[in-house]
């Protein structure tokens, strides 16, 4: 029984170790912060005239209609996007183009839920680094996940928040029946 109790303590320690050493190296990521900006006002800046690299990604999962997004971002940083999810790399395009992109995208597929796409700024080290346009149902983040002193690197991190907003209204009859 001892030497159970040896083993288990032996076995509990190398898992302890390699859980540690595996954290340290993980990348760490650090949230980028943003401000929500008026699209049609930074389409009147020169920033909103600039042709940046530009990926389109889209919502999935049990919803008929997908939603859409952008992430404009600027040159010499690398952009990933969660967990292998694909999205669509366009080129450069303004922002005016991206818009433009949406409404033909959605013209295609004949949706007609879609808002108008909200546009925020991403800050890196107190600079713009991109701009995201996105239906009003999607959440974004954008991560820096650069390591050492490589090229930025990003990641796009996106949910669709209808199935979330589906779950509020479900539960509104039963929290207003408890008070």
């Amino acid at each position: 029984m001892n030497l159970m109790t040896t083993r288990s303590r032996f076995a509990l320690a190398t898992i302890s170790v390699a859980i540690f050493a595996l954290a340290a190296c993980a990348p760490a990521a650090t949230y980028l912060k943003w401000n929500q900006v008026s699209s049609a006002e930074l389409m009147k800046t020169e920033a909103g005239k600039q042709a940046y690299n530009t990926v389109r990604f889209a919502t999935y999962g049990p919803k008929a209609q997908q939603l859409y997004g952008y992430f404009l971002y600027k040159d010499g940083i690398e952009v990933q996007s969660e967990q292998g999810i694909p999205f669509e790399k366009l080129g450069k395009m303004t922002l005016q183009e991206v818009m433009a992109d949406y409404q033909k995208v959605e013209k295609a597929n004949m949706y007609s839920a879609g808002s108008s796409l909200n546009v925020q700024e991403y800050y890196r080290r107190d600079a713009v680094v991109g701009y995201t346009a996105v239906d009003l149902n999607i959440d974004v983040n954008i991560w820096d996940i650069t390591q050492g002193d490589g090229p930025p690197v990003l990641r796009v991190v996106y949910k669709d928040l209808r199935q979330e907003r589906e779950r509020e209204r479900e539960m509104q009859p039963m929290r207003r029946g408890m008070y």
